[in-house]
């Protein structure tokens, strides 16, 4: 099974990394382990994920994970200095494992590095290139990774056969005593994965050693190499996962163990089955999915088993101290028990040391008398072992057991004192059995609360946006796809790029409003549609803001509106002439609609006129314009569509990201209209 991405695969899937980040603001970044997520988020293209594993890979993800809801350290201070910063570049650094991200603003920019050959590192440098936090630190050879230390690029390994052509193949290997994948890994900067592509391609075996090789085998590597060159600077032609499918009788669902992740149909991988993708990044987020540990019920479940284990440490401690009161009763009783059966010795002990502390002698005095005593064979004397003077205490050996006693006291009041220590120590048993029994009660709760899964836990993916969805958009009642820019920029772009002969232009009468324009593929649009597209033009332009009931639009056909401005005037970037007769619509209401359409287990939003959403949604809530805050506002529009579904489905909800709900809103606040 591969381990980790090459640095082929690092160089072909860099063009979708750098589509999707450069220009891109970092919202926010997770840490799972060893797995770092960057939320991404462009204004005209809504946000991404960009994963990166130091030692193994860096991709655009899918999966839907559950944030820590404290980061690591080193996650906070990544936080710190590159959120909410742009993306100014994604590079390779040359044909080596190790991809840098330049991110900064107006005053200042870092370099986060990540380096995934070996253990791997991510580290952030500071504006002059210095380590300002590394993953981890290490002193090598050829370069140190300290704090402070200027960061070196690991020395070049190998000839880049990607850029260079001042190198001749049989000259590289001639004095080689290897075979030919080990020969061709360690001479030229590419993986073993990639040298046996090479070999497979040229029809030699990769175990043949480079002393063996034929005048003819040398030529043919030199032809596979050039055709796998000419694969890579193709790029992700066919991007796939290998497979190796070999079904066992014995077990009904079978699942195929997972070989590889390619770019490209290799020749190597020929004989196996193979599952393809539209990006690479999505090939290579398949292949490593995501660990049960980062999905929620995991996380649950984990939470679950933290409290669980707690509860039960106190279990142990309560059954600890129930132990020691019991020992502290028995104590107790036996030390009451053996002051009655010697009452008139012990008698005896405490008034003749008490009568002597009377008369002044020092407690010294008193220990050597004693002593005396037990050299002439005193039988009270023999039976103390030691006097405690601060605590006024004296202990005497009773039947084997050394029992302490308070010279203030008399023989009976000893004894009455231990019998009442015992029963505090049995009452104090009883309260802690009751304890004991509530935590196990919470203990038994806590398991019951987590019902395990019957199935296995099929990882959440954020669903892929169609190409509209960058814009504002609804389908009308009729099914008409009907866009609308998102600022002056947007605009352009929807009205350049994606207006066609056949299609309607719309603009609300009022300053700020989007261009908006419905998709004809072929058969016009009837008076419905044109008076929808009119109150989306309305709606989602200022006068939501302002606070406005309605307003007036019009339409025109796209002969109509030009992007050049007469002669000798000039013409605002996103502006528009109109030409010819605008075709008004009057008194357009203000009125929204937020509605789900429901695809196999997903969930899309989509917002728009209410007449329209509820012919094309499953449900729907209405709002209206208003103070309320628009987090607050996208809250509230979540519960009442939780509320609207039914309770089986309700979770399809939760797995909306709250931006997405947010794009579909008009600027300004709002709220749910009950």
């Amino acid at each position: 099974m591969k381990e980790s991405m090459s640095n082929v695969d690092l160089r072909i899937i860099l063009p979708e990394l750098k589509e999707v980040a450069e220009g891109a603001f970092i919202k926010n970044i997770y840490q799972y382990g060893d797995v770092f997520v960057l939320k991404l988020y462009r204004p005209s293209g809504g946000t991404s994920q960009l994963l990166i594993q130091p030692g193994s890979r860096a991709h655009l993800t899918e999966f839907r994970r559950v944030a820590p809801r404290v980061p690591p350290k080193f996650c906070a201070v990544l936080r710190k200095y590159l959120r909410d910063r742009r993306i100014h570049s994604v590079t390779q650094h040359e044909l080596d494992r190790i991809l840098v991200l330049e991110v900064g603003d107006e005053e200042k920019s870092y370099k986060l590095v990540a380096e995934l050959f070996g253990n791997g590192n991510l580290l952030l440098l500071d504006p002059e290139d210095n380590i300002f936090v590394a993953r981890r630190y290490k002193k090598m050879r050829d370069r140190d990774i300290m704090p402070k230390a200027k960061y070196l690029f690991p020395p070049p390994r190998g000839v880049d056969v990607l850029t260079s052509d001042e190198y001749k193949l049989r000259d590289l290997i001639a004095d080689s005593k290897a075979n030919m994948v080990r020969t061709l890994a360690s001479r030229l900067n590419l993986d073993s994965q990639s040298c046996e592509e090479i070999c497979a391609l040229a029809g030699v075996a990769p175990t043949t050693k480079a002393v063996d090789l034929s005048e003819q085998n040398i030529v043919d590597l030199e032809t596979g190499l050039k055709k796998f060159i000419v694969k890579v600077k193709d790029g992700s032609t066919k991007p796939c996962i290998v497979e190796d499918f070999e079904p066992d009788d014995d077990v009904e669902e079978y699942e195929p163990d997972l070989v590889a992740f390619t770019p490209f149909e290799f020749e190597m991988y020929h004989e196996f089955t193979h599952r393809c993708f539209d990006s690479f990044s999505q090939s290579v987020d398949e292949f490593y999915g995501v660990l049960e540990t980062e999905q929620e019920d995991e996380v649950e479940q984990s939470a679950l088993d933290k409290e669980r284990k707690r509860l039960q440490k106190i279990v142990e401690k309560q059954e600890e101290g129930i132990s020691r009161l019991a020992k502290k009763a028995e104590k107790g009783k036996r030390k009451g028990e053996l002051v009655y059966n010697h009452f008139q010795t012990v008698q005896e002990v405490l008034e003749t040391v008490s009568s002597t502390r009377a008369n002044g002698l020092s407690w010294s005095e008193i220990m050597r008398i004693i002593e005396e005593g037990k050299k002439k064979g005193n039988p009270s004397a023999l039976l103390i072992t030691r006097i405690v003077p601060s605590q006024a205490e004296i202990v005497v050996h009773l039947q084997d057991v050394d029992v302490s006693l308070d010279i203030r006291l008399n023989a009976q009041d000893n004894a009455s004192k231990a019998y009442d220590q015992a029963k505090k120590s049995r009452a104090k048993i009883k309260g802690a059995e009751i304890q004991i029994t509530k935590t196990r009660t919470k203990i038994e709760q806590l398991v019951a609360s987590f019902v395990e899964p019957t199935t296995k836990k099929t990882p959440i993916k954020f669903r892929k946006k169609r190409w509209y969805e960058k814009f504002r958009w609804f389908l009308s009642s009729e099914g008409f796809l009907i866009l609308g820019g998102r600022d002056a920029k947007s605009n352009e772009h929807l009205a350049k790029k994606h207006m066609n002969a056949n299609d309607v232009f719309f603009h609300a009468s009022v300053h700020g409003a989007p261009y908006v324009i419905i998709k004809v593929p072929d058969k016009a649009p009837s008076e419905g549609t044109l008076e929808e597209a009119a109150q989306f033009a309305v709606t989602f332009s200022r006068a939501w803001q302002d606070g406005l009931s309605g307003g007036d639009a019009f339409w025109l056909s796209p002969e109509q509106v030009s992007f050049s401005p007469p002669s000798g005037e000039y013409l605002p970037s996103g502006a528009v002439m109109l030409y010819g007769t605008k075709n008004y619509i009057r008194n357009v209401p203000i009125n929204l609609a937020v509605g789900l359409i429901i695809e196999d287990e997903q969930a899309i939003p989509m917002s728009g006129p209410p007449i329209a959403v509820e012919a094309r949604c499953d449900v729907f809530v209405r709002v209206v314009p208003a103070d309320r805050k628009k987090g607050q506002l996208v809250k509230e529009i979540v519960s009442a569509l939780k509320r609207a579904l039914p309770e089986d489905r309700a979770y399809l909800v939760d797995q909306i990201q709250q931006e997405d709900i947010m794009r579909v809103l008009p600027s300004g606040g709002g709220e749910v209209k009950t």
